[in-house]
């Protein structure tokens, strides 16, 4: 899944909806967008599934998990199957922005285990979607010629210090990375 729709490009980009002819190519720039905004900042956009393999070695009861926002944890099973922890409340604190979770009960998290937890943004902002269309109009043109690097004035581009692929544009509506774990 991606931040906008191959429909939405195709708006963005003048082309018709019945033309199919680069819809391979397109798509390939919508999912490139998608990973691009979500790098710059910093957060799963797009809900999803992950699964991580964690070492919480002789005992833990608190750790981080790696995508974040959390939307919710589904479950913690050790390596082998043979043991599984309770992940809901009153057992399990997790809080969402942060990715962090708390065993508020129960037996502390031990050895190997893969962890599964929903993560990405509920409602992703217009200005989230829009710099993602900018992303994808700016590599489809240049990936035709159609727009050269241009320095100064109205027209820059491109950011000194940043990559091409990201024009400055939809830096500005993507805003500063907020720091945190990512």
């Amino acid at each position: 899944m991606s931040i906008v729709t191959l429909a939405d490009a195709k708006t963005q980009l003048n082309i018709p909806a019945d033309n199919t002819n680069d819809d391979v190519e397109l798509q390939g720039f919508v999912d490139a967008a998608t990973a691009a905004v979500e790098q710059q900042l910093g957060t799963v956009v797009v809900p999803r599934t992950v699964v991580d393999q964690y070492d919480f070695g002789t005992g833990t009861t608190a750790f981080l998990l790696r995508a974040v926002p959390v939307i919710s944890l589904t479950s913690i099973v050790s390596l082998d199957g043979s043991q599984s922890w309770t992940v809901t409340s009153p057992v399990m604190h997790v809080d969402g922005p942060s990715g962090s979770v708390t065993v508020l009960s129960g037996p502390p998290l031990t050895g190997m285990a893969l962890v599964t937890h929903q993560a990405g943004l509920t409602a992703i902002g217009a200005n989230t979607r829009l710099a993602a269309k900018i992303i994808i109009q700016h590599l489809w043109e240049t990936q035709r010629g159609a727009v050269g690097v241009q320095l100064g004035g109205d027209t820059d581009n491109w950011s000194a210090g940043r990559g091409f692929a990201i024009p400055r544009r939809a830096l500005e509506l993507l805003g500063p990375q907020l720091p945190g774990v990512a």
